[in-house]
C-alpha cells in the first residue's frame, strides 16, 4: 500500500512513527486483504480544532474525534487505486493512550488499522460486524507485537 503523510512534522510533542514504520502497518493489511494491494492512502495529522471541524462537517457531530476515514468521491480516483484519506488527531490519541494504559504508538497503529478497515468496507454498526472488525484489528495488532487493543 502506498502512503502519503501530511503534517506529521508539526506534532513534535508526540512520538509519531516514521513513514516507513506506518508503511509496515499498511503492509500487514495489504498481506491480509488482497484488494488493498497497490492502493494508496493519505494520512493527515490534525489539530483538535481541525478534526472537530471535519467531524461536524462530515458526520454532523460537533465534537472532536480520534480518527476519521474518507472514501474517494470520484470514480476516477478509485480507478487510479486511491483507497481514501484518514484524518488523525495525535492529541486525542495521546489522551486515549494514557486513559487506556496503552502506548501512543499502540493506540495510533490500532486506529490506523481501524480507519483503513473502514476504507476497505468494514463497519461496526452491528454486533456481528463489530466482532469481525475487532477480530481483524486484534490479529493485526498481535502481528505488530502489541496487546489486544480492546483490553484496558
Amino acid at each position: 500500500m502506498k502512503l502519503s503523510l501530511s503534517n506529521s512534522k508539526k506534532f513534535n510533542k508526540f512520538s509519531i512513527p516514521s513513514k516507513k514504520k506506518i508503511s509496515e502497518v499498511l503492509a500487514l493489511i495489504e498481506e491480509r486483504f488482497e484488494k488493498s494491494a497497490g492502493k494508496s492512502v493519505n494520512i493527515k495529522f490534525c489539530k483538535m480544532d481541525e478534526i472537530s471541524a471535519l467531524n461536524k462537517e462530515f458526520r454532523n457531530k460537533d465534537t472532536p474525534t480520534n480518527v476519521l476515514s474518507f472514501y474517494p468521491e470520484s470514480n476516477f480516483l478509485i480507478d487510479q487505486g486511491f483507497l481514501g484519506e484518514i484524518a488523525i488527531c495525535p492529541q486525542i490519541i495521546d489522551d486515549e493512550a494514557r486513559k487506556y494504559g496503552k502506548s501512543f504508538e499502540s493506540r495510533l497503529y490500532h486506529l490506523i488499522i481501524h480507519a483503513v478497515l473502514h476504507l476497505l468496507g468494514f463497519s461496526h454498526e452491528n454486533m456481528h460486524n463489530r466482532k469481525n472488525m475487532e477480530s481483524i484489528e486484534k490479529e493485526l495488532m498481535g502481528k505488530l507485537n502489541f496487546a489486544d487493543p480492546y483490553v484496558y
